[in-house]
């Protein structure tokens, strides 16, 4: 609506002039066709005196006044009174009126949005902290307080970039200041999540944070002005995870001692194949390696290589060690030491994977190999890998009923059957691995 604009006479108040929308305005307010010479008081403020004579007392002294005022319809106005002329006696004064009750409105929707959301600032668990564009911090929740370790006053100003916060990743290494996670958010736009953090504490204790981070104000080229952190406690959820880790180490540990009691046993029998598995672990796990198994992966592969011939226990000792070639029925039952380990194995049952494994390590890609005669994908890949390096480590050594045949030796009876007995993509590895010796 355009302002209304009246004039009003001095000292009776009578209406002088009026533009359309002052007219208008008082044509409603007051119900005549024609308001000329009525007295404005009646018509702003429903006939009371006592807010025009706070007004009049103020323009008089100071030629002009301002003040806003609910008139006679309810509608909200910003008055601004100027008194003519500004010096002598007053004549007359001009009343420009601004409708502003739409946008008190909107003025006292954003005050009680804004109390709502410092409420929420204030009482929420989630720490928030509000940093400039440069990574500066400019405002700080009470939950960061209590999570970090320090009030607001001393956080404001601080920077990522300038190193107040010697921030870490979870395995030790120190966010270089470009490499923070807030100062990701500043360089790309793109918000992150679940970052999770080693923060210093003033009690001497790292706390572990999982953060996210959203850029919150842009200007039109796209720059971040403004971005919000939130931010929870984990230090007692990552504590106890490297609790877990740290007993399941323990686990490996006693497991891997176990089964090297087991091999040591196994070679107090047979002393022609004395550290062949210990030999045959170290080979494969290297080729585990080589291939970017994952550490779960090759340390399964060592186990199952440090037991592979456990199954030997079950052997007659003299067919071990017999200097001469074995008949069809010795081999067939030096064959059944794979079945035999197997269901030793299988009785420990974090160790099934290994049993599985030392299992298979006699199978040959083509089927050709026992127990089952397994072929391609069928056997595991673990198991392809153990029988590379099985194979390897017995021809490079001694054996009763032959000598030593050598590197060159193993590595060209492994190539010549790669893709028939042997996975050529192990052999290949195997081959790379000599290279790095």
């Amino acid at each position: 609506m355009p302002d209304v604009v009246l004039v009003m006479a001095y000292p009776g108040f009578e209406l002088m002039y009026g533009n359309d929308a002052g007219n208008a305005w008082l044509s409603r307010a007051l119900g005549l066709d024609d308001p000329a010479g009525v007295d404005l008081r009646t018509a702003v403020n429903g006939g009371t005196e006592t807010d025009w004579k706070a007004y009049i007392d103020e323009v008089l002294a100071s030629g002009t006044s301002e003040h806003d005022h609910i008139g006679a319809l309810g509608r909200r106005w910003h008055l601004r009174l100027k008194r003519q002329p500004l010096q002598g006696p007053c004549t007359s004064i001009t009343l420009t009126a601004t409708d502003i009750t739409d946008l008190a409105d909107v003025r006292d929707q954003l005050l009680h949005s804004d109390l709502h959301y410092r409420v929420l600032f204030e009482t929420m668990s989630t720490g928030v902290v509000y940093h400039h564009a440069d990574g500066r911090v400019i405002r700080v929740n009470p939950a960061a307080e209590a999570i970090l370790g320090y009030k607001e006053a001393d956080m404001i100003g601080w920077s990522p970039v300038k190193g107040e916060w010697h921030v870490t990743r979870e395995d030790g290494s120190v966010f270089a200041g470009q490499e923070h996670p807030i100062m990701q958010v500043v360089r790309t736009g793109i918000g992150l999540d679940n970052q999770l953090l080693g923060v210093p504490h003033p009690d001497g204790r790292r706390r572990w944070i999982r953060l996210s981070a959203r850029p919150v104000l842009r200007t039109t080229d796209g720059t971040v002005e403004n971005l919000v952190v939130c931010f929870h406690d984990v230090t007692e959820q990552q504590e106890l995870r490297e609790q877990t880790k740290a007993h399941v180490a323990q686990q490996d540990l006693a497991l891997e001692q176990s089964l090297l009691a087991m091999a040591e046993m196994i070679e107090m029998r047979d002393p022609y194949t004395a550290g062949h598995q210990q030999n045959v672990a170290t080979l494969a796990d290297r080729i585990a390696r080589e291939m970017g198994l994952s550490d779960e992966r090759c340390r399964i592969v060592r186990l199952a290589a440090l037991v592979h011939d456990i199954g030997k226990n079950a052997i007659p000792v003299e067919l071990l060690v017999k200097p001469t070639g074995l008949t069809a029925l010795e081999h067939d039952l030096v064959k059944l030491h794979v079945e035999a380990g197997y269901q030793v194995l299988s009785r420990v049952q974090f160790a099934q994977p290994v049993a599985d494994i030392v299992r298979q390590h006699h199978e040959r890609l083509d089927g050709s190999g026992y127990p089952f005669g397994l072929a391609g994908d069928q056997i595991l890949l673990e198991a392809r890998i153990l029988t590379v390096a099985d194979t390897a480590d017995a021809m490079v050594n001694h054996r009763p009923y032959r000598p030593a045949l050598g590197l060159d030796a193993a590595l060209a009876v492994l190539e010549q059957a790669a893709g028939a007995h042997y996975d050529p993509d192990v052999v290949a590895a195997f081959k790379r691995t000599l290279t790095r010796a």
